[in-house]
């Protein structure tokens, strides 16, 4: 073998000392094999890496062949001997590649490395959480990218290979979801994670690469029964969530949803919260209480529901109890105006209510933030009854939701957009009618896609206040958006319109800026 081993050295040698002298036995050097039309960059996940590189040798192109490898840790895997890379970025973070060229006529060779930082794709934008027409859920993405606009559609088929199971619910995120993941066997802190629910379904939709990390069965330690009932809402605080399953709360630990907490009661289909680390608002149905629940992060969070004190503060003239109010909860909304004049910071829940009983009058509460933290005392500092006969609109509407800002309530019956000014005890009808079916209506106030940090750039402010509205018609909607103002109120924004297939059902405007997880009570 050894011997077989010099001779092709010396071949080899021989063939060089050949091609470096000419006919008059002058030496001549051979030049090198540079690389050019190859460098690196950023790419954002999933998208397509294409280069086509150019060999020159001593001032001309000439031909070679190509190796192309990425590497994982120090390891080169080949990923395509094309002359004409095309690769799909398939990691997080960044990735590093080598090209490998080889002149054809004399077997020289050059080397070349280079990195692509990866940019997660979806960073500012609106992500749309649809119904489908068979009645599941999908997401359309609808994101600002440096050369415009990116819309699309179906993401989560494409990540989970067809939608997820029963009708939307809703779509918010964390920053540090604890992954156990099953290749290395141990826990990976602080994944940034989508967090898409369905009646039947919830994911753990890592942004970064857009890969699903856990589903359902691996989110809750008792899994309950979708067959008889369905997820019905959804929160996410910073370091707490919860989801209300027919009637019953389940709390996230690190990494999944607790047993459902203990008692005999029945959740109403809304959680509001106000701030990144309150406890979460709830009505019990059952005993027609407001109560809270506070997820969290440990696993010795408190296993029940806690209700307010009949307690009541010196200053509180109402004296109104939180407990067996006999009432039906018609809607259940948050704004950041402070019903209390000494704690302007404190946000306001509203509750819409109607006495079991009688029939034409609506009651009106508004339920103080600044009770939340410990429920010792009664939280009712506002209380209004409407009769019904003022605007039996408001009684039946298809949809509410409040003003972030401003204590409006407003509210779509039979396609006719109208609100209430709680303030003013005054009603403001027909501002606008929509065309087909009405299936989606939130006030989202972005007051969080921002940067004003000049050692930190790029500076940039995406806020907005917006009142967004869906319809669909046939197997089409279309998202209409109203800008506001104090002077002008609502007005609507054309060049804002976005259309895909299927019925919008929640809306979330996502940023990677640290200030969402400071606002996202904003979409309880």
């Amino acid at each position: 073998m050894k011997h077989i081993y010099y001779l092709v050295i010396i071949l080899i040698v021989g063939v060089m000392f050949v091609a470096c002298y000419d006919k008059d036995n002058t030496i001549h050097r051979i030049p090198d094999l540079v690389i050019e039309n190859v460098t690196g960059g950023s790419v954002k996940t999933g998208e397509l890496i294409e280069i086509t590189p150019k060999c020159i040798m001593g001032g001309e192109e000439v031909e070679c062949t190509y190796n192309w490898y990425r590497y994982r840790d120090t390891v080169l895997e080949l990923i395509s001997e094309d002359t004409h890379l095309e690769w799909r970025v398939d990691t997080v973070g960044s990735v590093t590649l080598e090209l490998e060229a080889t002149h054809v006529e004399t077997g020289i060779q050059a080397i070349l490395t280079f990195q692509y930082a990866i940019v997660p794709r979806i960073n500012n934008g609106w992500l749309i959480l649809k119904e489908t027409m068979d009645g599941n859920t999908d997401m359309d993405v609808s994101l600002l990218q440096t050369n415009g606009i990116e819309f699309a559609e179906d993401q989560l088929s494409l990540a989970l290979g067809g939608p997820m199971k029963g009708k939307p619910v809703s779509l918010l995120s964390t920053q540090n979801y604890q992954w156990y993941n099953p290749e290395t066997g141990g826990r990976e802190e602080r994944q940034n994670c989508l967090i898409p629910v369905s009646e039947k379904d919830i994911l753990m939709y890592r942004v970064s690469d857009e890969k699903v990390l856990v589903q359902t069965e691996d989110l809750f330690y008792e899994t309950p029964d979708f067959t008889s009932g369905n997820i019905e809402a959804f929160m996410k605080l910073d370091y707490s969530a919860s989801l209300i399953f027919d009637g019953k709360v389940y709390l996230l630990s690190s990494a999944a949803f607790m047993p459902a907490l203990l008692g005999d009661y029945h959740l109403a289909p809304y959680i509001v919260c106000w701030g990144y680390s309150n406890p979460m608002l709830v009505y019990d149905e059952l005993s027609s209480s407001f109560g809270l629940i506070k997820a969290s992060n440990i696993m010795n969070t408190t296993m029940e529901i806690k209700y307010f004190d009949n307690a009541f503060q010196a200053d509180d003239d109402l004296r109104i109890s939180p407990s067996q109010m006999n009432a039906d909860l018609v809607y259940l909304g948050q704004t950041d105006r402070s019903i209390l004049t000494d704690k302007p910071g404190s946000g306001t829940a509203y509750a819409l209510m109607k006495k079991k009983g009688d029939a034409g009058n609506l009651l009106l509460y508004g339920l103080t933030a600044a009770e939340w933290p410990n429920a010792t005392y009664g939280p009712i500092r506002f209380t209004r009854t409407i009769p019904i006969s003022r605007c039996e609109a408001f009684a039946t509407a298809d949809f509410y939701t409040m003003h972030q800002t401003n204590n409006l309530i407003y509210f779509i019956k039979d396609n006719r957009l109208s609100y209430y000014d709680i303030d003013k005890d005054e009603f403001v009808m027909d501002i606008h009618t929509f065309d087909g079916e009405v299936t989606y209506c939130k006030y989202i106030g972005n007051n969080y896609d921002y940067n004003d940090s000049s050692w930190n750039p790029p500076l940039y402010d995406n806020q907005f206040e917006r009142l967004m509205v869906a319809t669909t018609s046939g197997t089409s909607y279309t998202i209409h958006s109203f800008g506001w103002s104090i002077n002008e109120g609502l007005t609507l924004l054309p060049d804002q319109e976005i259309n895909g297939e299927g019925k919008v059902r929640f809306m979330f405007w996502y940023t990677s800026s640290w200030r969402l997880f400071n606002s996202i009570y904003r979409y309880s």
